[in-house]
């Protein structure tokens, strides 16, 4: 254990995340690189540039998740966490039959992760230690409607973590996940621009405000650090006590 001056540093450590072009990937990103850390921001496209580096990557390519991981690993030489933020939520006319949708959806929330998670955790086990945080939703606890694809991924995505953390454990490497609730980024928009929606999902919040993608970062930062180095296959609920609610 390091001493409690040390206990949240993430000064100097190789952390990817995905998805990080804005909203959630994003404030984590500026977060980390606050901090010290080296970030390799991985996103389709960037906007904006933070002093991190960025690597413009689909990651529906499942199949080059290899190349990408050993390219951050011959320019930096080792990696110490991952953040697997990146998600997507695919309108359907019918979310029971779109082939497309459910491949999207599958490719992005579930295979990237699982590929990267595989290759990651083989980097860390050269040096003994690492941490990933992966990024589910409130939707791999709860039933919400017309989405199934995307409940079936995020709450696949939770079990994962805790596969990953029962086989990689014992070499080292730490994996939790952070499951947030209502945030205001684009994918919740439509739902936070709708009176109605933005009451309903109020109401439910024992903390009475929608979440911002900042606060985020604190979490990842404690799951990132040696602050949680005994802890690991575990769920942090960012919801505003959303889970928590009875009546």
């Amino acid at each position: 254990m390091s001493s409690n001056n040390n206990l949240f540093d993430v000064n100097g450590k190789v952390v990817i995340v995905t998805g990080a072009n804005r909203g959630n990937g994003l404030a984590i990103s500026e977060g980390l690189v606050e901090l010290g850390a080296k970030v390799i921001r991985v996103d389709k496209k960037f906007d904006k540039t933070i002093g991190s580096n960025d690597i413009v990557f689909d990651l529906k390519e499942i199949s080059k998740i290899k190349i990408l991981v050993d390219g951050i690993v011959d320019r930096y030489g080792s990696i110490d966490g991952l953040v697997n933020n990146a998600g997507v939520s695919v309108p359907a006319q019918d979310p029971y039959d779109d082939n497309e949708a459910y491949n999207t959806t599958f490719n992005i929330n579930l295979h990237a992760p699982f590929k990267l998670c595989a290759e990651v955790c083989k980097v860390m086990a050269r040096s003994g230690c690492g941490a990933i945080v992966n990024i589910t939703s409130l939707g791999a606890k709860l039933g919400f409607p017309n989405n199934p694809s995307y409940q079936m991924t995020k709450s696949a995505l939770q079990q994962l973590t805790k596969a990953i953390a029962y086989d990689w454990g014992p070499k080292g490497i730490r994996i939790n996940n952070i499951c947030p609730g209502y945030i205001k980024t684009k994918m919740t928009e439509k739902s936070f621009n709708d009176e109605v929606l933005n009451k309903d999902r109020l109401d439910r919040m024992l903390i009475k405000r929608w979440g911002e993608p900042e606060d985020l970062v604190g979490p990842t930062v404690f799951l990132l650090s040696n602050a949680s180095s005994y802890i690991t296959g575990s769920d942090v609920v960012v919801d505003g006590g959303w889970l928590s609610g009875g009546l």
